[in-house]
């Protein structure tokens, strides 16, 4: 059998990739945080379509069986819990660990620039939040994934 040199060292299954540098790290963050207030806007503006719709129904007389204030919640927890969902799985498929504050701050910012903005929303169906508002939640929840930053090895 060949000898081995002694700068190879073999690769064993403990072995981890060290950890990348805090710009890498937001730069990732900033990717998954645009694409999950993508995915988070389109479930809210749908829940909050159902929620306009209940209530032109209730006011002819109808209802689809499903009250505005019911779709308006599960509208707003469902996207507050897409948000949370989608900050955490992109993170860890871009291979980040310890991104707990990120998908908190993530989802409680969500959850308040949502509350904040509700009227915009409700003014037509299928409105935008603020540009300005989503890219002041981006900024935050992409540099709150700098605060726990895995130890390089």
């Amino acid at each position: 059998m060949p000898a081995v040199p002694s700068s190879v060292a073999p690769a064993t299954a403990s072995a981890r990739p060290a950890a990348c540098a805090p710009g890498v790290r937001i730069g990732k963050a900033l990717v998954v945080t645009v694409v999950a207030v993508a995915l988070s806007h389109l479930i809210l503006s749908d829940g909050l379509f159902l929620s306009l719709v209940g209530q032109a129904a209730a006011n002819m007389g109808g209802g689809p069986g499903y009250s505005t204030s019911e779709s308006f919640t599960s509208a707003v927890v469902n996207t507050t819990l897409t948000m949370a969902l989608v900050l955490w799985a992109g993170m860890r498929l871009m291979r980040e660990r310890r991104v707990y504050v990120m998908v908190l701050v993530g989802a409680v910012g969500w959850f308040f620039t949502v509350m904040w903005n509700v009227g915009t929303l409700l003014e037509r169906a299928y409105g935008l939040l603020p540009l300005a508002s989503m890219a002041l939640f981006v900024v935050v929840t992409a540099l709150a994934s700098a605060v726990l930053r895995p130890a390089p090895r």
